[in-house]
């Protein structure tokens, strides 16, 4: 947690449940930050929590990416490619981040064909697109991709070096055409300032015979309950909403989409290694 010690209370704003509109009940102090619980509908969220603009300077930092898997994994392929972006070396691909990166993409990629029940094809938004890999190998796979990405480090690479149509701010304010056959949103909402108006703006872009994917942390894993607030994914200054299977549930469904899988296991290959995240997918609620 001494990444906490960057922050100060100026730097924060109390915020509500973003289903019932109350404040929530401590569950860890964290100063300047606050775990806190709704009482009504039992969301997990962090208030008080970083203002707009101080979250986009943690995300616009170039070492935001570094360290994690996301970073890792394009670092060390741009460090063993001649030019940057081409191939890695044996070395990279064997990379723990590599290899996490290129297992979790084949496997979420492999549940979007199982649950279209139709190989690739037809239009894809991947909604948090970080650096573009997931949007690069939906592309070769046939997809026609388009990306929203905040953090303009990891836009700018999508963009420039890998040739993605990716916009740089928030979902609410790209100019997408609705319609998308697949919606993706692969460790996103967690991040998201309102996690209610994000689906509703999925919903909204997504075909009425379309499909959603997703992953987050989830607050009732075996790791998240045993660790308290020494679990890994904590992270208040970015994690701002914690979730279980029923509060995704409750958001979607108020959204208008219905959650028809969650896939919870380390040894999937859309979750792989994953104790404490899962995979969730779900289908537009048809207009009455």
């Amino acid at each position: 947690m001494t990444e906490l010690a960057r922050w100060t209370a100026g730097d924060t704003e109390d915020v509500v449940c973003c289903l019932c509109r109350v404040p929530g009940t401590l569950v860890h102090d964290l100063a300047p930050f606050g775990v806190v619980r709704c009482p009504q509908c039992e969301l997990v969220f962090v208030s008080p929590r970083l203002r707009p603009e101080a979250l986009q300077r943690l995300y616009d930092d170039a070492g935001y990416f570094e360290g994690g898997v996301y970073g890792t994994a394009v670092s060390r392929r741009a460090a063993d490619s001649d030019d940057g972006g081409g191939a890695p070396s044996a070395e990279g691909r064997l990379s723990p981040a590599m290899l996490l990166q290129r297992t979790w993409t084949a496997g979420r990629l492999a549940l979007v064909d199982r649950e279209r029940g139709a190989p690739a094809g037809g239009r894809l938004l991947e909604v948090g697109a970080g650096y573009g890999l997931f949007l690069a190998a939906a592309r070769s796979a046939g997809w026609t991709t388009s990306g929203v990405e905040l953090s303009r480090t990891g836009a700018k690479h999508a963009q420039d070096t890998l040739g993605l149509d990716v916009f740089c701010g928030q979902l609410e304010d790209a100019p997408l055409e609705a319609g998308f056959d697949v919606v993706c949103a692969w460790d996103t909402v967690e991040h998201v300032p309102d996690p209610l108006s994000f689906w509703r703006s999925v919903r909204s872009l997504v075909a009425d015979d379309g499909v959603v994917l997703f992953s987050t942390p989830y607050v009732s894993s075996l790791p998240a309950r045993l660790l308290g607030t020494r679990w890994w994914t904590l992270k208040p200054t970015e994690h701002i909403w914690h979730f279980t299977p029923r509060t995704h549930a409750l958001l979607l469904a108020r959204a208008g989409l219905a959650l028809t899988r969650v896939v919870r296991s380390p040894l999937a290959p859309a979750n792989a290694g994953r104790l404490d995240s899962l995979v969730g997918v779900a289908r537009p609620i048809p207009n009455s």
